[in-house]
């Protein structure tokens, strides 16, 4: 097993941006929101939008490849709104973000190309504050809309585009490469790219002073960045392991935290109160991580939700409901979530938890009422829309959950699971074409080329008679076949 502070260092320190305590000079505090100028980079000029576009698309396949996303769509979601509203008050409020939730208990998230940020599961288990987990979340936007990214970037669009996405995602994640000849190949590439990340240290002070204005405008306690760095920083004091290279040779600095202290405490000073949805968020990772023990840690949230706040009581209550759920106890989980859906109503985690409890218990129709009944009183929720339509493919009702799946298709971003879910629906109404098609967007989406390929060649079979279908997934094909001819090392 990896030393907890080998561990929990690597993580934090492995990319280019989050929470990298690197030395950096002193520099003055204004009130302000900075205007940052000009340091002469022409990456703007080499790398287009559609470059960056494609670029991130590729990242992102390479990521799911490489490490477990969360397929939650609650969490999804949570992630998605903080990082929205913060995203809201920066300096490029219109532009697209694709905040995410990586299946991991260490502490990290990273920034890729095109706005795709992603935050580890310990990282939210860690903060002790929504504040705190929004700073880390401004952080990451700063670097992005500040373009930090873009010298990185332009060293891996020296390559083939997939090499590019899998060389960024290697650096992000820390990744090794099975094979002498692969992994010899992605250490230089990642070497190179590398060498444009250590450029952007400098830039690290910039992304906390202009994460502490956004937060600030956000409507989060800007005091919570020096307070997170800060326990970072005593946390690597605490153990006498050996200590990574990127510490050794970027040493955690004082000076971070006490440049980010002093520009927060030009704000007035306010109380700012977690969400429930942060608390019910944090309170499913603890349940779904499985650190402890299914019976310990039903008899810690027992104990926890006859202690506290009321909304202190309700999260607990309502992690120890998911709990006996998982551990297939479902009248008890079912005693515990009527009675939170009874007494608060407002409060959506609840009643898809209802939902999904009878789900597992085969009591479809039930299932299927509450689910109407969140419709009716989240009609734009789409962790709802999603388990509706699932439970409607479980009923035998395709057609029904086509309605759900299409207007998701339509509203959001497509998700792998989106994709996953129409194909088994259009495949249950004889829709094979479309069911292979999606199937193939599916796969595709995970990084799995050849196979979505193989998907795409039996859709062409079943489109034998329509000219123009048939056409169309030739050159889908085409396109799929080209790019798996170009090098790719994850």
């Amino acid at each position: 097993m990896r030393p907890l502070f080998q561990i929990f260092c690597s993580a934090l320190f492995s990319f280019l941006f989050v929470s990298s305590l690197l030395s950096w000079s002193d520099v003055s505090i204004a009130n302000n929101r900075i205007k940052l100028p000009d340091i002469g980079n022409t990456s703007n000029i080499i790398i287009s939008g559609e470059i960056e576009k494609k670029l991130g698309k590729a990242f992102i396949r390479s990521i799911r490849r490489s490490v477990p996303i969360s397929s939650d769509q609650e969490v999804s979601d949570y992630a998605q709104n903080l990082g929205n509203r913060i995203a809201k008050y920066s300096e490029q409020p219109n532009r697209h973000f694709n905040f995410f939730v990586v299946q991991d208990r260490r502490i990290n998230a990273f920034a890729g190309p095109n706005g795709h940020i992603g935050l580890n599961a310990g990282l939210i288990l860690n903060t002790e504050s929504e504040s705190e987990l929004a700073s880390v979340v401004a952080h990451e936007i700063a670097h992005v809309t500040q373009q930090h990214l873009q010298r990185a970037i332009e060293a891996a669009s020296q390559m083939s585009l997939p090499s590019a996405a899998a060389t960024l995602a290697a650096v992000v994640l820390g990744l090794t490469v099975p094979g002498v000849g692969p992994a010899a190949i992605l250490a230089v590439q990642a070497g190179q790219v590398q060498k444009q990340i250590n450029f952007t240290r400098s830039h690290e002070a910039e992304a906390d002073r202009v994460g502490v204005q956004n937060l600030a405008d956000a409507g989060f306690d800007p005091r919570s960045m020096p307070v997170f760095f800060g326990r970072l920083q005593k946390a690597t004091r605490s153990y006498g392991q050996k200590v990574p290279e990127i510490l050794r040779t970027h040493p955690a600095p004082t000076s971070r935290i006490s440049d980010t202290q002093a520009r927060a405490d030009k704000f007035a000073f306010k109380q700012v109160e977690d969400s429930q949805d942060f608390r019910l968020i944090r309170m499913k990772l603890r349940v779904k991580t499985k650190q402890v023990p299914a019976n310990e840690l039903i008899d810690a949230l027992t104990n926890e939700a006859n202690q506290g706040t009321e909304p202190l009581r309700a999260a607990a209550s309502y992690g120890l409901a998911i709990t006996l759920m998982d551990d297939h106890q479902h009248d008890k989980a079912r005693d515990i979530l009527n009675k939170l859906v009874d007494k608060h109503p407002e409060q959506s985690h609840y009643l898809t938890a209802q939902a999904l409890n009878e789900y597992l218990d085969k009591n479809t129709t039930l299932s299927l009422a509450l689910l109407k009944k969140g419709q009716l009183l989240f009609p734009k929720n789409r962790a709802v829309n999603l388990l509706n339509a699932r439970a409607l493919l479980h009923a035998g009702q395709p057609k029904e959950a086509l309605v759900f799946l299409n207007k998701d298709l339509v509203n959001h971003s497509p998700t792998p699971q989106l994709y996953d879910l129409l194909s088994i629906a259009y495949g249950q109404v004889n829709n094979p074409v479309r069911g292979f098609q999606y199937r193939a967007e599916f796969l595709y989406s995970l990084g799995q080329t050849k196979d979505a390929i193989i998907q795409l060649e039996q859709a062409y079979k079943a489109a034998e008679n329509n000219f123009y279908l048939s056409s169309q997934i030739e050159n889908k094909i085409a396109i799929l076949r080209e790019e798996l001819k170009a090098p790719s090392l994850l």
